[in-house]
């Protein structure tokens, strides 16, 4: 009667079980091909990213990595300076494509907050309130 009884509550608790997600989304910052910054949701680094502002470089490139959303999702990334938004970007691609930026699209921003810490924030579906990715400065 014992092991009936085991066996019962056994397979009550594997049926109605709650699976959840262990996973840690991270991601990582591309200045042409060179990675120059990754972090994840439990670092969070805190690291400001120096970017010669005269270096000929073409794109910053952003990947978001997630085991297990991959739809297609709309992207925004906010420039923000103290609590100012200074620009923002917005596309629609699948969620593990790249979030690219031209220098051409950032030339003049580049220039106007030349030595300030800009702080990247990223959005998509997962993350619908954003999360702050890195900070940069162009020297």
């Amino acid at each position: 009667m014992k092991n009936i009884l085991f066996i019962a509550l056994l397979t009550s608790t594997l049926t109605y079980a709650k699976i959840e997600t262990d996973t840690i989304n991270n991601w990582q910052l591309y200045k042409d091909k060179i990675l120059i910054f990754k972090s994840n949701e439990i670092e969070k680094s805190n690291e400001v990213i120096l970017i010669k502002s005269t270096e000929n470089f073409k794109i910053l490139k952003f990947n978001m990595f997630y085991d297990f959303f991959e739809n297609r999702t709309s992207k925004k990334m906010e420039f923000i300076v103290g609590n100012k938004i200074i620009q923002t970007f917005i596309l629609e691609n699948e969620a593990r494509s790249s979030f690219i930026v031209t220098k051409k699209k950032i030339n003049s921003l580049i220039k106007k907050y030349k030595n300030k810490v800009i702080k990247l924030k990223y959005y998509d579906g997962i993350y619908i309130k954003g999360i702050s990715v890195c900070r940069v400065k162009f020297i």
